[in-house]
C-alpha cells in the first residue's frame, strides 16, 4: 500500500511540473511573438506595464551603433581551407578558416580611406588584401 502511495505522489508531482513547464513556455512564446521582452510574459500584467513606461538604460543615452563585419578578401589555400581578410572596428583580421574551425592568423589596423578616394582606389583595393594575405602566409610558413 505504501509503494502505491509513493508512486501516486510521484506521478502527481511529475504532472504538476510538466503542467507548469507547459504554462511557462506558452507565456514566453506569446510575449516573444508580441515583440517585447521575452521575460515580460512571466510577470503580472500590471508590473509588465510599469517596465514598459521606463525607457531602457544606455550608457551614453544614444542608441548603440551596430558594427559591420566586412570580408575584404578570400584566398583558397587547400581543398577546404582558406585565408579570409575581414574588417571590423577599424582592424583587419586575417583568419584561417577550415571545416574544423576559425583561427586568427594576423591583425593590423585598416587603412583610412576617404570618401574621395573610394572611386579612385577601386582597382588598388585588390592589391591591399593580397599584401596582408602574403604576410600571413609568410608568418605561417
Amino acid at each position: 500500500m505504501d509503494d502505491l502511495l509513493v508512486a501516486l505522489r510521484a506521478v502527481v508531482a511529475l504532472a504538476a511540473v510538466l503542467g507548469l513547464l507547459l504554462f511557462l513556455s506558452r507565456r514566453l512564446q506569446k510575449s516573444q511573438n508580441a515583440g517585447g521582452n521575452p521575460l515580460a510574459g512571466l510577470m503580472p500584467k500590471k508590473l509588465a506595464r510599469l517596465t514598459e513606461l521606463r525607457p531602457p538604460k544606455t550608457a551614453s543615452g544614444a542608441k548603440p551603433r551596430a558594427e559591420k563585419i566586412t570580408v575584404v578578401a578570400r584566398s583558397g589555400i587547400g581543398g577546404k581551407a582558406q585565408l579570409v581578410v575581414a574588417e571590423f572596428g577599424g582592424i583587419r583580421y586575417v583568419l584561417g578558416v577550415t571545416e574544423h574551425g576559425i583561427n586568427v592568423v594576423d591583425t593590423q589596423e585598416a587603412p583610412l580611406v576617404e570618401d574621395d578616394e573610394v572611386d579612385e582606389t577601386a582597382g588598388v583595393a585588390d592589391e591591399l588584401p593580397n599584401d596582408i594575405v602574403d604576410r600571413a602566409l609568410r608568418s605561417v610558413a
